[in-house]
Parts: structure tokens; C-alpha cells; sequence
């Protein structure tokens, strides 16, 4: 699945671990290069090109299938899979194309993609896009924003990758647990307040002797409850950060207040030995939040569960989201992109979807029971749909230097801890981060 895969401790820790997949190589300057027109040799032999991705044993062998059932369709065409372990996969991504030889077609972390782009290291491909059978009108339009690129910022101008997946965040609740305390299940249509939010968790939550053997809740992705609520982190010409406006500074005081004043959500040290998913699959945790990649591994479980729509004012948060994208210096653009497209498209869609942790990029299939699984966990996969729908790419997409963001996240480590509020906080870190918006991307100033 996505960089935000992760399900250790959110918070500082959830930050501290984007921060570093955002930092990196200093940009280079961007000297767009369009892909040259190339015929793929079918004379003497085939043409080899190299995939790079990552993924656990279930995710490899489906794509290792996918490209035996690519290259009997394209026998032109041999594929080389480099398999690379998730934690490992961008510092090594980042060594390779730093040495100029990289895979023909990789995967790229949104999170990655305005860092790699800028450094003009990815082939826009919106001209071979054109002459394809991909619909991009059937896809979901926060999938591919994320992946345009226009010199300056994220989110406008050419397309750069297609989405491989797209994960948007909702709530897992163990619908056990809510039975055993007499509390109603979830709406699936309707998102619960910061108040309905408070009250479940704290009828949820256990104790005994002075010490939480039961929580009501997991740690909120603080993007994701920022945006929710009413929150933002940039102005619209994204050349200011405005995070410390009341909604967002709201937002963020109620979130670690969850854990510091209302001891619903545990805290980074009580994470420590059993991350949140863990302590949700051994009945510690009533409610968590997480994407569709974690249905495979609770299908496991041994008691009910089910998915609602994330805390906010509305239907919103955040959804991550990896691109398959094609190496600017490749020698073989055609065969790139006819592996980018089988992957991106409808077959490589419908393969990720059946294996229950991937949500098509494509809306008429996500409608289909390739992806709703009638009969199979969660009973109300719909709501993973509403939240796609609705859901945006993360705060660190936004611009190809994510520096800002690195100094956010970091900065609201007092804030977690209880050592000073939200306000005071946001308030702190604002010039700094105006500077280094100014500073990384010297383009939107133009």
C-alpha cells in the first residue's frame, strides 16, 4: 500500500517517520523533458526493463503475477522485479537515482513525488496518457492531482504517475467491545463530532486500579482531524503556512488532550511495546484509525468488527497514496509506460482490490463486489468510498520541498507531550515556517 501504512505510534512518532521520507537530496533545478517517440525491438529478442516496488509476501505475489500475465501479453517486452523491503525502499530509491541508472518504472510515495519531480527525475506522462485506454475520468481525482506537477508546485500542470493505489483514512471499531459496554455501533453515514467523539471514547475506555487496561481510542492522525474540522495548513496560493488559525489550533488542542487530559488515547510510551493495531487485534483498543490496507489481517480476527467515517464537521481527512511513475533517463518509454498502464490500469486495479487492501483507483469498479466483497469484513465497506470521495492528499504533497512541513511536524512535539499549548506552539513555529516555504520553493514566488 502507501507511505502511511505505518500504524506505530501516531503523533510525534507518525510525523517523525513522514518527516523523514520528505527530507532528502537538496532540489535541482527543473528543465522539463518530454518522452521521445521510441518502437520497442521485436526482432532479435526482447526488450528488459526494470520494475521497482515494495510490499509484503501477499502484495509481491500478486504483482509477480501480474507481470507473468504482462509479459504474455507484451512478449516484446521482459520484466525485471526488484523487490525492496518498505523501510528500506526510498533511502535506496534516493542512492539509485542519485547515481543516475534507476529502474525504468518505480513506485513513488506522494509524499516523495514534488522532491524527485523537481529534481527532474520522473517523465511526464500526460502525451502517452492521451493516446492510452486509461479513462482518467473514472478516477478518482485526488489520486492523480497528487501526482501533476507545473515547475513550481504540486497539484496542477502535467501528470507525472499514475496512482498504483489510494488509501483514505475511517475508523475501525470493535463491534464486540461496543456490545459488551451497552454503547450504539457507529453511523456509517455520518461522522461524530469532537463532543461524540469525547463521549464514545471515554464510555469505552477501562480501568483499573489507577492503570487503563482498555482504551477508548487510538491516536488521530492529526492531519487528518485538522482537516476535518474545519482546519487547514496553507493558504491557497500556498505560499504562506496559516496553521495557526482558532480551527486548526482547536483542532490540534482537542486531539492531544484526548491522551493528556482525558486519558482516552494512549500515549506514545504506553504505544511502545503494542502499536495501536496491535493493541486493536488483542481487544486493548475499541476504536483506531487506519486505512483499507489493514482488512486483510482483521478478516483474521476473532471478533466483530467494522469501519465508520473519521470524527469531523463533515466527511474529510487525509489519503495516502504510492504512484507508478517512469524514470526520466529510461531508453524504453514505450515499454515503461505499456507496464505503467497494465499496473495502473483496470487489471492491475482489479487484482489489488480482490486481495481486500486496495481501493481502485478507477470509481466504477470501487462500486463493484471486486472491491465491496459482499458477505466479507467490514459490513460497510461503503464508507471507504464516502471517505475517498471526500478525503485529500497529505500536507506534505503540497509543495516539491516538504521542509515546512518536517518543521511542523517536529514542532508540535511539546504539544503532544502536554509541555505547552497548541496556541503557543503554532504560534512559535509560524515564521519559521513561513521561512522555509520561501526559502524550498523559491518558485511559487516568481
Amino acid at each position: 500500500m502507501n507511505v502511511s501504512k505505518s500504524n506505530s505510534g501516531k503523533y510525534l512518532l507518525l510525523s517523525l517517520s513522514l518527516a523523514l521520507l520528505t527530507g532528502g537530496l537538496a532540489g535541482c533545478g527543473n528543465s522539463k523533458k518530454e518522452p521521445e517517440a521510441g518502437n520497442i525491438p521485436n526482432a532479435e529478442g526482447q526488450v528488459t526493463i526494470q520494475f521497482a516496488g515494495w510490499g509484503d509476501p501477499s502484495e509481491k505475489e500478486v504483482f509477480t503475477n501480474l507481470i507473468q500475465a504482462f509479459e504474455k501479453a507484451n512478449p516484446a517486452i521482459k520484466v525485471d522485479y526488484l523487490h525492496i523491503p518498505s523501510g528500506d525502499y526510498v533511502g535506496k530509491m534516493n542512492t539509485i537515482l542519485a547515481g543516475g541508472n534507476a529502474p525504468d518504472v518505480l513506485y513513488v510515495p506522494d509524499g516523495d513525488f514534488g522532491r524527485w519531480v523537481s529534481q527532474d527525475l520522473l517523465l511526464p506522462i500526460e502525451d502517452l496518457l492521451k493516446n492510452s485506454s486509461i479513462d482518467t475520468a473514472d478516477m478518482w481525482a485526488s489520486g492523480l492531482e497528487r501526482y501533476r506537477y507545473d515547475g513550481s508546485a504540486n497539484g496542477q500542470g502535467e501528470l507525472y504517475a499514475l496512482p498504483k493505489d489510494i488509501g483514505p483514512h475511517v475508523l475501525y471499531y470493535n463491534k464486540d467491545i461496543f456490545t459488551k459496554m451497552n454503547v450504539p455501533f457507529l453511523s456509517a453515514d455520518t461522522p461524530m463530532s469532537m463532543e461524540q467523539l469525547l463521549d464514545t471514547a471515554k464510555k469505552l475506555t477501562v480501568s483499573k486500579n489507577g492503570k487503563t487496561t482498555q482504551y477508548g481510542m487510538g491516536p488521530v492522525w492529526w492531519e487528518d482531524f485538522v482537516l476535518a474540522h474545519g482546519g487547514s495548513f496553507l493558504s491557497d496560493n500556498k505560499q504562506e503556512f496559516v496553521g495557526n488559525s482558532q480551527e486548526t489550533i482547536d483542532a490540534l488542542q482537542f486531539a492531544a488532550d484526548l491522551t493528556n487530559k482525558h486519558g482516552v488515547v494512549p500515549s506514545s510510551s504506553a504505544l511502545k511495546d503494542l502499536n495501536d493495531s496491535e493493541m486493536f487485534k488483542t481487544g486493548k483498543l475499541a476504536m483506531m484509525v487506519s486505512g483499507r490496507w489493514m482488512v486483510p489481517e482483521f478478516r483474521k480476527l476473532n471478533f466483530d468488527w467494522d469501519v465508520a467515517p473519521l470524527s469531523g464537521k463533515g466527511w474529510g481527512g487525509i489519503s495516502g497514496s504510492v504512484g507508478l511513475a517512469i524514470y526520466s533517463k529510461t531508453k524504453h518509454v514505450e515499454a515503461a509506460y505499456k507496464l505503467v498502464e497494465y499496473l495502473g490500469g483496470p487489471e492491475g486495479q482489479r487484482e489489488q482490490s480482490l486481495m481486500g487492501f486496495s481501493i481502485p483507483s478507477f470509481k466504477s469498479m470501487a462500486s463493484t463486489d471486486v472491491f465491496l466483497q459482499p458477505g466479507q469484513k467490514p459490513e460497510h465497506a461503503e464508507v471507504f468510498i464516502q471517505a475517498v470521495e471526500k478525503e485529500v492528499s497529505g500536507p506534505w504533497t503540497a509543495l516539491p520541498n516538504a521542509k515546512w512541513y518536517d518543521l511542523l511536524a517536529q514542532g508540535l512535539a511539546p504539544m503532544w507531550e502536554g509541555k505547552k499549548s497548541a496556541a503557543d506552539v503554532l504560534n512559535d513555529l509560524k515564521p519559521k515556517i513561513d521561512a522555509a516555504i520561501k526559502e524550498g520553493n523559491s518558485g511559487l514566488f516568481k
